[in-house]
């Protein structure tokens, strides 16, 4: 069981706990109970219980509580997120909560030493775990590295002043934003165009794609200013973003 005593730690980056939360719904049915006065707790076995100013509430199998005699104040199933979270991770639970609340779902959170548990109201489950799939899929995609290409058609006449300039200031310009680790600019050789232009490919390389959509929504309109504005109506550029699918086995690469 490993030395209890040791500092416990799980993970605290709240990009890598969205995205690899891993949401298990359980099959059992729970009920949120308050405890009677006089109630022996002896009698049942809960999953967890909680003491307040009021009195005692527990949180136990639906069926053993009715065996029991008592009401249920909620009837819910519960959500492990199998991921190790840390108990002093920060937004982990508002992400979930608000993703849930944008779906009509409420949701009761238990923090333990090893996982978060949420406990939703019985017929919203499926929904519930639907919806966090999807957020989890959503942060595992902004996680994975990505590519920021820009092509470029570039009068011909200019070529030469032009690739000093991007290699000199504007490609250092945007490296400066610590968006991009790299850059490679690539000339395609392909057939000539008719008007003369030069076709160039610019690749960014970031190591997610948040880190492409950040330069995008902060950086991206002054430089490409810049740039439009030096060389207006001498070139076409367009873009796109790519995000790595999959890696190849070492035995294809």
């Amino acid at each position: 069981m490993g030395d209890r005593s040791a500092p416990f730690e799980g993970e605290r980056r709240l990009d890598r706990l969205l995205a690899g939360m891993r949401p298990t719904l359980d099959p059992v049915r729970y009920a949120f109970c308050r405890q009677p006065d006089g109630f022996p707790a002896g009698s049942v076995a809960p999953l967890g219980t909680f003491r307040e100013t009021e009195g005692v509430t527990l949180i136990l199998d639906a069926e053993e509580a009715i065996r029991a005699g008592l009401a249920p104040d909620f009837l819910a199933r519960r959500i492990e997120l199998t991921v190790h979270s840390d108990l002093n991770a920060v937004g982990f639970l508002a992400r979930i909560s608000r993703a849930l609340a944008a779906a009509g779902i409420p949701t009761n959170p238990v923090s333990a030493a090893w996982h978060d548990h949420l406990f939703v109201p019985e017929p919203m489950a499926e929904r519930a775990l639907q919806a966090l799939l999807a957020l989890e899929q959503d942060a595992a995609r902004a996680t994975r590295p990505a590519v920021y290409a820009v092509t470029l058609c570039i009068d011909g006449e200019i070529v030469e002043e032009w690739l000093e300039w991007m290699r000199t200031v504007h490609v250092p310009e945007v490296l400066h934003t610590g968006c991009f680790h790299d850059c490679t600019i690539q000339r395609d050789d392909g057939a000539a165009r008719p008007d003369g232009r030069v076709t160039f490919v610019l690749e960014y390389l970031a190591a997610s794609a948040a880190r492409v959509e950040l330069y995008q929504r902060e950086y991206a309109p002054e430089l490409q200013r810049a740039h439009s504005s030096r060389y207006a109506g001498r070139f076409e550029a367009s873009r796109s973003v790519r995000t790595l699918v999959a890696e190849l086995p070492e035995s294809l690469a």
